[in-house]
C-alpha cells in the first residue's frame, strides 16, 4: 500500500510518498521557520503551514500517482485556536517553544496544583482564549497541528488528535485517552472545543482536499513517528 506521508517540523514541512517496501519515491519539501516577534515568543501564521502543506501533498501525489492511504506527523505540542465555521485562526499559531505563559504556569500550580509547562499546549490554549475570546462566547476548535491538518485535509469533518499528541497537552486523564476535568475548569476551556482523541493508526475518514480523497489512517508525534521509521516496534528494541 503506498501511503502519502506529510511531515510537518519546527521549521519546514514536506510531503513524501512511501511505497510499500518503505521506499521513499517522491519527497516535496518547503522550509517554513517560525517567527520571533519578541525574546521567548515562537509563533507561526497557521494558514501558510496547511496551505503549503496541501501544495506540497499535491506535488508529491502528481508526481507520483494515486496513494492508497495518508498519514500526519508533526512537531508535537504547538497549538492552533480557530474558528468552527470559518475554519480561521483566530490567534498566532504558538509554537511548542513559545514561552509566554510562565507566569500562567506558576499561577496554575499555586491555585489549583498543576503541573503544566509553558512547552504543553494547555496554558497556550488559555492564552489564545483570554486574549481573543475572553467571556468564552465563539465556537472555536483548539488543536495541535496534526488536529489542524487533519481539519483542513477533511475539509472541516474531522476534529481529531492522537493519543502521542494529546499527551503532551497536560489536558488528558492517565493514559492519554480523554480528557481531564481539573486542568479544563482551571483554564476555562470548553470540552467540546477539544478534538476527538483516536488511535495513532487506523482509518480516521478522507483527505477530500486531495485527489481522489485518499483515507486518512495515521496520526502520531514526531518522537514517536521517528521509533517506528528506524524499526523500533517491539520492547526493547529502543
Amino acid at each position: 500500500m503506498s501511503v502519502l506521508v506529510i511531515d510537518i517540523g519546527t521549521s519546514g514541512l514536506r510531503a513524501a510518498v512511501v511505497r510499500p517496501d518503505g521506499d521513499v519515491t517522491v519527497m516535496h519539501y518547503r522550509a517554513m521557520p517560525p517567527s520571533s516577534p519578541f525574546p521567548g515568543l515562537v509563533e507561526f501564521d497557521a494558514m501558510a503551514m496547511v496551505s503549503t502543506a496541501i501544495e506540497v501533498a499535491k506535488l508529491a501525489l502528481a508526481e507520483a500517482g494515486p496513494v492508497q492511504a495518508v498519514g500526519i506527523t508533526n512537531q508535537r505540542a504547538s497549538t492552533i485556536v480557530w474558528d468552527r465555521a470559518t475554519g480561521v485562526p483566530i490567534a498566532p499559531g504558538l509554537g511548542w517553544q513559545d514561552l509566554r505563559t510562565v507566569i500562567q504556569c506558576i499561577m496554575a500550580k499555586a491555585e489549583h496544583g498543576l503541573a503544566l509547562a509553558p512547552n504543553q499546549s494547555a496554558t497556550k490554549y488559555g492564552w489564545s482564549l483570554d486574549t481573543f475570546d475572553a467571556e468564552r462566547a465563539r465556537d472555536l476548535c483548539l488543536g495541535t497541528v496534526d488536529s489542524w491538518i487533519a481539519w483542513t485535509l477533511s475539509g472541516g469533518e474531522l476534529h481529531v488528535t492522537d493519543p502521542s499528541n494529546a499527551a503532551v497537552t497536560g489536558l488528558t486523564a492517565p493514559g492519554a485517552h480523554g480528557w481531564a476535568d481539573l486542568p479544563l475548569e482551571a483554564l476555562r476551556i470548553a470540552p467540546v472545543s477539544l478534538p476527538r482523541i483516536v488511535d495513532s493508526c487506523g482509518p480516521i475518514g478522507p483527505a477530500t482536499a486531495l485527489e481522489g480523497a485518499p483515507p486518512i489512517v495515521a496520526l502520531v508525534g514526531d518522537q514517536q513517528a521517528s521509533l517506528l521509521g528506524q524499526g523500533c516496534v517491539r520492547p526493547g528494541l529502543a
